[in-house]
């Protein structure tokens, strides 16, 4: 905050026009104050709530040497070349305006947020006229105390330290480990799955900042089946799903969006252009809601949902960087589900429960559970009003979770959010998929519905990323490759399915031909025509994971069978060209296909 403090005989001032949309209402007329300290206030982008306090201190103490108990408080944004918010600046005024009455001052403020005339005369000795910068003093971060809870099937709850845990239950156990007494920390070793990654062309960007990915080829197509995936999806649910797309960084001058950024934390991706200053963002909650809240929307349409695959930014530390799962620019298949009340909103968040977990399973792998609690009137008064709820939950999981209690002072948009852990290879509980039940943000952001006797309502909204951002499916997926004896992907997801390895180049043509009939049936195949043996053929097949290698040789072409190397449990089976297409359709049903990225054939391909 800059302040200019002028000790005057009189200060007239007159109101003349709005200059901003947020001016406060006044009664329009001259106002003069006399035997007064006027103090020339603005209010800066960097000052945080507590700046009134020192602002408080300092022009007390300027009024102490002037022995003047009258004061004028004029907003006075000319003072700064980087000015707060309007509803910040007023806050922080009126909040000043009342420290100083409450202390015996005689306050007069000057209209905010209009053009006016003034007409000041100053009393011109030493001390008349002064200016000072004021800092707020720093605040010690409070820790946040948070408390928790074992919630069991059974509907019963338990104290960490005072919970046994059964056979089993070994991943809650590593996660309440790291969450609640802080175990487990870090091993410093690189893991696994980075160099198998690199050799799909999915690394760290040098030539960018810190924590940003690209995606070769081969990595791009598994970036676009599971975007395309996601979004199949969300408009698998039984409620009409928009598709939405928009910006991603918004203006922190807008109230509604400096509220939420505030609500998110401390590692937000902010870009100063010198006249404004952006957040990019960290979800696609800003772009969805700045489009819903001008969309005119009865009950009759609730609940539906809108959809995008977000580019969202976090300014995570450079230490806690890790390739695929914490990232400055991640993309989060971010589903929005708005209700019409809390009963609907419970009905349907049960739904994205079960989904997530579904979506979980198909990869083989589980899940384990932190329900994070936030209530106005205390955690432990939402778990006493929605234990039933709570435990049905728990029950479709069919263990514990662990329940994570906020204090009331945090102020959370939401109630409950759900955050689903896989426990990995290097025994690290890591955060995949995620819902909310969000009460805030349809109020902040003006989002409204009519209900069946006309009352404009505010919708209580669902957040989820049914299988989390792009990277940490990806994550979870290598992941659970590298458990198996053969690391292999998924089928619809390997960039190759199947791969012609011929004996001869003579057998080059009958490949081609099997490619065709493969392709048609949408199928990725493709020919290493390379002059390597063919033992060198498969163990680079091998070595790509490709799933399905067939080597083709006179006997093959003359019989019509072909000889197929199934990686993943190592078998060699014997199959027409129709029922290798069988096998890999009945694998990759219900999942979306994209073409071959590269040329067929090997030879022709780019070295990597």
């Amino acid at each position: 905050m800059r302040i200019l403090a002028i000790h005057s005989d009189f200060i007239e001032i007159e109101p003349r026009e709005r200059a901003i949309k947020e001016a406060e209402e006044i009664e329009l007329g001259k106002k003069k104050i006399e035997e007064c300290v006027v103090v020339f206030c603005a209010i800066e982008e960097k000052d945080e709530k507590g700046i009134e306090n020192s602002a408080f201190e300092e022009i007390s103490s300027i009024c102490s040497q002037l022995k003047c108990n009258k004061i004028v408080l004029y907003p006075f944004v000319h003072l700064t070349s980087k000015p707060a918010s309007p509803e910040k600046a007023l806050e922080i005024l009126k909040e000043l305006e009342n420290k100083l009455k409450n202390s015996g001052f005689n306050v007069f403020r000057a209209p905010f947020g209009w053009y006016k005339a003034f007409t000041i005369k100053c009393k011109g000795h030493p001390l008349a006229e002064l200016s000072r910068e004021i800092k707020a003093e720093k605040e010690e971060k409070k820790k946040i105390e948070k408390k928790y809870l074992i919630l069991t099937p059974e509907g019963k709850l338990y104290k960490p330290e005072e919970y046994v845990f059964k056979e089993g239950e070994e991943a809650l156990k590593i996660l309440v480990e790291k969450e609640v007494f802080g175990k487990g920390e870090e091993t410093g070793k690189e893991p696994e799955y980075i160099k198998h990654m690199k050799r799909f062309g999915i690394e760290w960007e040098e030539m960018s900042d810190l924590g940003h990915m690209h995606f070769g080829a081969f990595g791009n197509i598994l970036f676009e089946l599971i975007a395309e995936y996601s979004n199949m999806l969300a408009h698998s649910l039984e409620i009409p799903v928009y598709n939405l797309r928009g910006t991603n960084m918004f203006n922190l001058a807008e109230k509604p969006v400096r509220e939420h950024a505030e609500l998110f934390g401390d590692r937000l991706y902010q870009i100063d252009t010198g006249k404004r200053k952006l957040v990019m963002r960290y979800a696609a909650c800003h772009q969805q809601f700045a489009i819903l809240k001008d969309w005119i929307i009865s009950y009759k349409h609730l609940p539906f949902g809108a959809f995008e695959v977000a580019d969202a930014y976090r300014f995570e530390q450079s230490g806690e960087l890790l390739l695929c799962f914490r990232c400055r620019k991640l993309h989060m298949p971010d589903l929005h589900v708005l209700c019409k009340n809390m009963e609907e909103a419970k009905e349907w968040f049960f739904r994205l429960h079960k989904k997530i977990y579904e979506e979980m399973k198909k990869l083989g792998r589980d899940y384990v559970s932190i329900y994070n609690i936030y209530y106005e009137e205390g955690a432990e008064k939402f778990i006493e009003e929605n234990i039933d709820f709570l435990k049905k939950l728990v029950e479709y999981e069919g263990k514990p979770a662990l329940l994570c209690l906020y204090p009331k002072e945090v102020k959370y948009y939401w109630v409950l959010n759900i955050e689903y852990h896989i426990i990995d290879k290097m025994n690290r509980p890591r955060e995949i998929g995620t819902v909310q039940i969000d009460i805030g943000n349809a109020k902040r952001f003006g989002i409204k519905y009519a209900d069946k006797d006309g009352k404009e309502k505010y919708p209580i909204i669902l957040h989820t990323a049914i299988i989390g951002t792009i990277e940490r499916y990806l994550y979870t997926v290598f992941d659970t490759a590298l458990r198996k004896e053969k690391p292999t992907l998924p089928l619809w997801l390997s960039p190759v399915q199947v791969r012609l390895c011929p004996v001869n180049d003579s057998l080059l043509d009958f490949c081609e031909e099997i490619a065709d009939v493969l392709e048609k049936e949408n199928i990725r195949v493709d020919i290493d025509d390379r002059s390597e043996s063919v033992a060198r053929k498969i163990r680079d097949a091998e070595s790509f994971w490709v799933p399905l290698i067939v080597v083709v040789g006179e006997k093959e072409k003359g019989s019509g069978k072909l000889a197929v190397r199934i990686r993943e449990t190592g078998e060699v089976k014997e199959m027409s060209i129709e029922e290798l297409i069988s096998y890999v359709k009945e694998r990759t049903k219900d999942y979306p296909f994209k073409p071959l990225p590269l040329p067929r054939r090997l030879s022709l391909r780019p070295v990597f």
